[in-house]
């Protein structure tokens, strides 16, 4: 599973961001000129979901690059807000834009992204393998996983917090494209269904060879039909 715009050179990357960020502002600035000019304020709220679509291909690699976000794999990035806690986030719809292959049905689109979830929670206990302090709490709000899968996993869920749950809200025509884009039709989020999960570094651990186990399977499973020629995933 490979990142396509990872994979290009720092020049192409740096382009890439500057050219949207400028994009992002023309809109934004004709947006708002016509709105005084006519005097109809309200036209200045339409440009409002295009900058949330637009954000995550500027937010991810920026965070990226700063430091603040951290890839344990394609599909699964986390943010250090202290040293007890650590936020993860599935992949954004920029993620999914240079990850997924669109020449998948949907159904190996979802396995996929899984796997990259799988890959993710490996990684990252292998990478914390040698911390001292395994209290560290992972938590993160997801529509990949479900109560039964994350129990399986380590995780319980918790009360998903007020401004998160506007958050989402705000993001809907984001997650909407994300979602279709991983079901390979039009498809929206059930947000009732979205929730917060939380595990612990110590909980993980316990969890990492059920965890391996599960991520072996899946990509046998996924595998397969690549070796009968069915479909030719990206790896």
């Amino acid at each position: 599973m490979k990142h396509r715009f990872y994979n290009k050179s720092e020049k192409s990357q740096k382009r890439f961001i500057i050219l949207i960020s400028i994009a992002v502002f023309m809109v934004f600035a004709f947006t708002l000129a016509v709105a005084f000019l006519t005097k109809q304020y309200w036209i200045s709220i339409l440009v409002a979901p295009l900058i949330m679509i637009v954000a995550p291909f500027i937010d991810t690699p920026m965070g990226k690059r700063s430091g603040k976000l951290v890839y344990y794999s394609p599909m699964f990035i986390t943010e250090r807000l202290d040293n007890d806690k650590t936020v993860f986030h599935g992949g954004t719809l920029f993620d999914y834009f240079y990850v997924l292959d669109f020449n998948l049905p949907g159904y190996a689109r979802t396995q996929w992204i899984l796997l990259g979830y799988l890959k993710g929670l490996l990684n990252f206990i292998e990478k914390h393998q040698d911390a001292v302090h395994d209290q560290m709490v992972l938590e993160g709000t997801s529509y990949i996983l479900q109560d039964n899968a994350a129990k399986k996993l380590g995780f319980h869920p918790i009360s998903t917090e007020g401004i998160q749950q506007l958050i989402l809200l705000a993001n809907f025509p984001t997650l909407t494209i994300a979602y279709s884009l991983s079901k390979n039709k039009l498809s929206f989020p059930d947000l009732r269904k979205i929730k917060t999960y939380r595990t612990s570094l110590k909980q993980l651990r316990e969890k990492q060879p059920f965890i391996k186990s599960l991520h072996n399977s899946l990509e046998k499973k996924i595998k397969a039909p690549l070796a009968r020629g069915s479909y030719n995933p990206t790896n």
